[in-house]
């Protein structure tokens, strides 16, 4: 399943992205939005009920995102049967440019990150795109700590 999100949803583009779903954003225009998401097969989510309307009388699967909260719009497509497997850096993708993230040994990484960053982690990641490096830190817990909150709070 890939998607393509309007502006109004860069927040849900990166969580998507982590959870290993290819997703589509940064183009600003409607009819570009509405022509990639034919040509690439792509569900448009958007909270443009208009632009959403446009693209079903073509025949082009969208749906209409009703909440502004992250939460909201998780448990919404959680709720039309979209799933959100636990988070695991292994599959997903970059939540900055959609590129797969892929591990890779800490030799790899060494002179690339913060000195005291190689060596308190062992665990490293990197994007095969653009190169973004991750690893399990205090920003990964935090993402864990809202996908266990997605979880809870699902339909």
């Amino acid at each position: 399943m890939k998607f393509i999100a309007d502006m109004m949803l860069g927040r849900l583009a990166r969580w998507l992205r982590l959870y290993g779903y290819d997703t589509k954003y940064g183009i600003k225009d409607d009819d570009e939005i509405i022509e990639t998401a034919k040509k690439e097969g792509r569900i448009i989510l958007s909270r443009d009920l208009e632009l959403v309307e446009r693209a079903k009388k073509l025949g082009i699967k969208a749906i209409f995102i009703e909440s502004n909260s992250i939460e909201g719009q998780i448990a919404q497509l959680m709720r039309l049967g979209i799933e959100f497997n636990e988070l695991f850096p292994e599959g997903a993708r970059c939540p900055k440019c959609n590129g797969i993230i892929v591990r890779v040994s800490k030799e790899e990484v060494k002179g690339k990150v913060p000195e005291k960053v190689y060596e308190s982690y062992d665990e490293f990641y990197v994007c095969t795109n653009c190169g973004q490096i991750y690893w399990p830190g205090r920003q990964w817990e935090e993402m864990v700590k809202m996908d266990k909150k997605f979880r809870t709070n699902k339909p």
